[in-house]
């Protein structure tokens, strides 16, 4: 059967970004009445491998190989269409999608089908219509590995881990529900918490109401959905089910202890060779499609489980192979740590991260071993060929640790982050919004129980700047204190020794100086010669929004903000400027700092036309 064929618009923004004759792989997710649909793909390397299998670990479960895609003229359709076959599981026939390299207006797609190419009409799927009918879930768990320094025996048993993962000796528990899922037939639940028509949407509809004394059963006859009850109004995101990994009770070799590790593994007892324990903390997603009924998720769960350790042990051999190659760079390092009690060895813990990149429409996940900084070559190599792989530009970074997705429920409770989400419009007719890049913290007068009200805003504006850079990757510096910055100025001889432990304001000036002096980012200042002024910086400001996306510390008279946004018609040239006040006092209540303005759309007479200011507006530094 023709499967109907749908793309996700985030994928063909994407796809009209690469402007080079090469080729790739397509990935996407079967769902409904034979749907698929195209969401993610990867490009060849330079040596003209497609490369898909690694990378089709990255993607969540459920998402799969399905196809290739063509940039500009090729004759090589249907012998790389036959070199994935045996890889493509989720349909017997591949896609293909021919794009010109000049636009995706003659963009054309086909189907393999007995040996042949056929053409096959296709629909595009909208951000909205992405967000209303899917949603992802992520599970976590912890578990110790015990094996020894070499890549056959790490590959051996995480193997194993795999196999004892895949055995149906697992449960899970959707949180804030009485569901649990037990291995039965089909992955079906052995308890009957959940009817057997239940599907994804009716549980999102019961974790959302967070109604824990209404059952299951009666959520479900109460639902009318007419989309999604979690539809929600001007949504820019996917809903996340949070996943819980039931324990059992094993022991670790060599000893009587009981831990609570999951899953039971056989371990191997290596009495005379070294031996890793490597903690993995697992970190799984899957993308669901909203009509998904429920006794198919424990399979889902178990794939995504296996997806994630199959990271884990490319990283960790990947690491074994750099050290085995480059022993002599690193012998005395403490990147592996003798323990002398056990006779045991340690490598660095791999950390499971999920990216979200603007204009992707889908999760992707790297494992990153603890102790290799961002910063090395080794890691500043691998992600290079990452941007490659995924088609992005290498002046911006989009895998570093900074640039995780951070879910919900990781939320730090202050500072809070994004305090513009949820406004009001601004008013202004017929206006174009230009708007931060998320994300950032936001900083304000009395935080961190440090007495700065009357005198701190620039300080605490600069904060917010040095947090923007955090999110995005750009630096793991930790934000600077007070005292920090005035240190800092008077090393640097801007200030005398007494600015140190003072109360002195500081300006746009000083703020550049203390962003390139802790993140080496440069900047630029804009003048204005009164608060009337800035009404006519609407173009400057849209651009700086734009190509830059920073947050700008603005500062004139005795008052400093912090601009996050402005909403500009170019016709009318009416402006309005979304402020970040740091001269708040209160508690960090996202409520109050809306509702009283703390956070708000301001007009042109905001500004004071007595005053000059000064525009501090960070630039992006060219990293990957």
């Amino acid at each position: 059967m023709i499967p109907k064929l749908k793309i996700s618009s985030f994928l063909l923004k994407r796809l009209e970004k690469v402007k080079q004759q090469c080729s790739g792989c397509l990935f996407g997710v079967f769902y409904g009445d034979g749907i698929l649909l195209l969401l993610g793909f990867n490009l060849e390397s330079t040596i003209g491998q497609l490369n898909y299998k690694n990378i089709q670990y990255r993607f969540p479960a459920e998402i799969d190989l399905c196809g290739l895609v063509k940039f500009g003229d090729c004759t090589d359709n249907e012998c790389h269409l036959k070199e994935i076959m045996q890889d493509v599981d989720i349909t017997d026939n591949p896609i293909l999608l021919n794009c010109k390299i000049e636009t995706l207006v003659e963009l054309k797609a086909s189907i393999f089908m007995h040996g042949k190419l056929l053409d096959i009409p296709y629909e595009v799927m909208t951000e909205e219509e992405l967000y209303s009918n899917f949603c992802f879930t992520r599970l976590k768990f912890n578990i110790k590995l015990y094996t020894l320094e070499k890549e056959e025996s790490i590959k051996k048993d995480i193997q194993d881990l795999r196999k004892n993962v895949a055995s149906g000796r697992l449960a899970f528990h959707v949180k804030n529900s009485n569901i649990f899922l037990t291995a039965g037939e089909n992955g079906r639940s052995a308890n009957q918490t959940a009817p057997s028509e239940t599907k994804i949407a009716d549980v999102l509809n019961f974790i959302n109401s967070q109604k824990e004394t209404v059952k299951l059963e009666e959520s479900v006859k109460k639902t009318t959905r007419k989309k999604n009850v979690q539809d929600k109004e001007n949504r820019n995101e996917y809903e996340i089910i949070n996943i819980e990994v039931l324990k059992n009770r094993t022991r670790e070799p060599n000893s009587e202890k009981v831990t609570d590790a999951l899953p039971s593994m056989a371990m191997r007892i290596y009495r005379e060779e070294k031996k890793l324990v490597i903690p993995l903390e697992v970190d799984a997603m899957a993308i669901l499609f909203m009509e998904t009924k429920l006794l198919g998720l424990y399979d889902i769960l178990i794939e995504s489980i296996c997806r994630s350790l199959r990271l884990v042990e490319n990283s960790i051999v990947e690491r074994l192979i750099d050290i085995k190659e480059n022993k002599e760079k690193i012998e005395g390092s403490s990147e592996i740590e003798e323990i002398e009690e056990t006779n045991e060895t340690k490598i660095s813990k791999p950390e499971i991260y999920h990216f979200s990149p603007n204009n992707f429409g889908h999760f992707i996940t790297a494992v990153y071993l603890k102790d290799l900084g961002d910063n090395l070559p080794l890691m500043q190599q691998k992600r290079k060929k990452f941007h490659h792989l995924l088609g992005l530009p290498q002046t911006r970074p989009y895998f570093r640790r900074g640039n995780r997705y951070v879910f919900k429920d990781d939320l730090p409770s202050s500072p809070l982050i994004d305090t513009h989400l949820g406004l009001k419009p601004s008013g202004v007719k017929n206006g174009r919004q230009y708007i931060v890049q998320l994300h950032y913290s936001y900083y304000h007068y009395m935080q961190q129980n440090f007495d700065d009200n009357g005198w701190g805003c620039a300080y605490r504006s600069l904060q917010t700047l040095c947090s923007w850079f955090r999110w995005h990757g750009y630096s793991n510096e930790e934000i600077p204190s007070h005292e920090k910055v005035q240190q800092y100025l008077y090393s640097i001889g801007d200030k005398p020794k007494s600015f140190v432990g003072s109360k002195q304001w500081i300006g746009s000036t000083e703020v550049s100086m203390c962003l390139q002096g802790f993140l080496g980012v440069d900047s630029k200042i804009l003048h204005c010669s009164s608060g009337g002024d800035l009404a006519h910086k609407g173009f400057d400001l849209a651009m700086h929004f734009e190509s830059q996306g920073t947050p700008i510390m603005i500062g004139g008279g005795v008052l400093a903000h912090t601009i996050i946004g402005i909403d500009f018609n170019e016709e009318s040239k009416e402006i309005k400027f979304l402020i970040l006040d740091p001269h708040y006092t209160g508690e960090d209540d996202i409520k109050i700092i809306q509702n009283k303005g703390w956070c708000g759309w301001k007009g042109a007479d905001f500004w004071d036309k007595k005053s000059y200011y000064n525009l501090c507006m960070p630039q992006r530094p060219i990293v990957y």
